[in-house]
């Protein structure tokens, strides 16, 4: 299972949590149904943006999305390494695309998240 394959798997349970039929998040978030159905599925990336929008409509915080589950943390060594290769590439894809005071604003959020897993 790929890294977009766990995104959209934690897509879909948020979803269903919330009683809302793939047709009406679609709406909500400015999408087709069919592109969000592809999100669940794994088969179109989806950039922070897009995550951050759909999780404001589903009360989820973009970490809900972004964290190990108990299916990553089942994953062989080989795997794990995988996954996270494709976290970094859509981290580094998505930096390219901001700007420098943006790309700053988004390091200090990832050495926040590291002080915070350090210190728990």
């Amino acid at each position: 299972m790929n890294a977009y394959e766990l995104i959209g798997r934690k897509l879909q349970k948020a979803r269903e949590d919330t009683g809302m039929s793939q047709d009406e998040l679609a709406r909500k978030i400015g999408c087709t149904q069919s592109s969000l159905s592809n999100y669940e599925l794994g088969k179109r990336r989806l950039y922070f943006a897009d995550l951050q929008r759909i999780g404001e409509v589903l009360g989820k915080p973009i970490t809900y999305f972004l964290e190990q589950t108990e299916d990553e943390a089942t994953l062989k060594d080989e795997q794990k390494i995988i996954v996270k290769e494709l976290y970094m590439k859509e981290i580094i894809d998505a930096a390219l695309e901001l700007t420098p005071v943006q790309r700053r604003s988004v390091l200090d959020f990832i050495l926040w998240q590291k002080k915070r897993s350090d210190s728990e």
